[in-house]
């Protein structure tokens, strides 16, 4: 079965790697057909719950279609593609679209030549449809596809953290926390360790995934507010512990993974110590109770910091997220 994964535009480089790391993540054995900053598209086998659960775990896409075909931006080639790749469909019908491209197309032409052949034994209805065809269009193709599931991102938007019990200005959004969860392939019931828990975010989005989650930070308060954020959204399986990084080894047997942002000295502590240093005993402590042949999925200040880490890990990757004008974070994934 051909599925196509509808990617959001937050990045260039991470929707493609997270829908790739949750199949992984989910044991679902795939081949990609394509993959491009606009769609991954993949070949796989398996239930229509699988699919599902990868719907409510996903950050960085839209929608999920069960693939038809793929078009030049030529109306008339369009029209001829949908003719070879029929569909029977029970209940009413829409056709819907999203246009992504900078040429000149008219989506409503793309909607017309859907709609001359998937329309002629169906009722359309556009508010309730029991089916719904989705034409993609970028700058080189038209992607066409029968939705299966559309992910919630409304979810994030509530879980921000100004809407939890305990705040702090120096927060990931809760989309991007559970991007970087799903990049380290963490199995539901496995353990993710976050040894710079703050407010707890990374935590919460791991939780949420049925995922076994401790975390510690060095500043209690912190410890205090990360409990009352898990407790409130339900999170069950999780260990909480005030401790300094390079003490969690006394703490924490080995781990899954471990997903964590760094303090970056800017409205963050670090207890006077240099950050130099301070990085260095975090690599060092994560790389103590990280088990071998996974990732640490880690938020750094520059590429110097990148440097450092990889005198003690193997770097698989990195993804660059301007937080603001004057601040640029890098989560760079790391193997042990």
């Amino acid at each position: 079965m051909n599925i196509l994964f509808e990617l959001s535009k937050d990045h260039d480089a991470l929707p493609s790697s997270e829908v790739l790391c949750c199949l992984k993540a989910e044991d679902i054995a795939f081949s990609v057909i394509e993959k491009n900053k606009d769609v991954v598209l993949v070949d796989l086998d398996c239930s229509s719950d699988k699919t599902q659960k990868l719907s409510r775990r996903l950050s960085s896409a839209f929608f999920i279609d069960d693939y038809l075909f793929s078009s030049s931006l030529n109306i008339k080639k369009i029209e001829e593609k949908a003719e070879k790749n029929p569909i029977n469909l029970n209940g009413t019908i829409a056709i819907r679209y999203k246009n992504r491209s900078d040429k000149k197309i008219d989506s409503q032409d793309v909607v017309k030549a859907l709609a001359r052949v998937y329309t002629k034994n169906n009722k359309v209805s556009l508010k309730n449809p029991d089916n719904e065809i989705r034409a993609l269009i970028t700058d080189e193709k038209v992607y066409v596809g029968l939705k299966l599931f559309e992910i919630n991102r409304s979810v994030f938007e509530e879980r921000k953290v100004q809407n939890r019990p305990f705040f702090s200005p120096i927060s990931l959004h809760p989309k991007v926390a559970l991007a970087l969860v799903n990049l380290s392939c963490v199995k539901t019931g496995e353990i993710l360790l976050d040894p710079f828990c703050g407010t707890g975010g990374i935590l919460l989005e791991a939780g949420i995934l049925g995922v076994k989650v401790i975390g510690s930070d060095i500043e209690g308060k912190m410890v205090e507010g990360c409990r009352q954020t898990l407790e409130e959204y339900n999170v069950k399986d999780f260990d909480l512990f005030c401790a300094d990084v390079g003490d969690i080894i006394s703490h924490v047997e080995l781990v899954d993974v471990v997903v964590t942002d760094l303090p970056y000295g800017r409205s963050t502590t670090t207890k006077g110590e240099e950050m130099d240093r301070l990085y260095n005993r975090a690599f060092a402590s994560i790389k103590k109770v990280l088990k071998e042949d996974r990732v640490a999925v880690i938020g750094l200040p520059d590429t110097k910091s990148i440097k450092q880490g990889e005198q003690y890990f193997k770097l698989l990757g990195v993804y660059e997220f301007r937080a603001h004008k004057s601040l640029t974070r890098y989560f760079a994934v790391f193997e042990k």
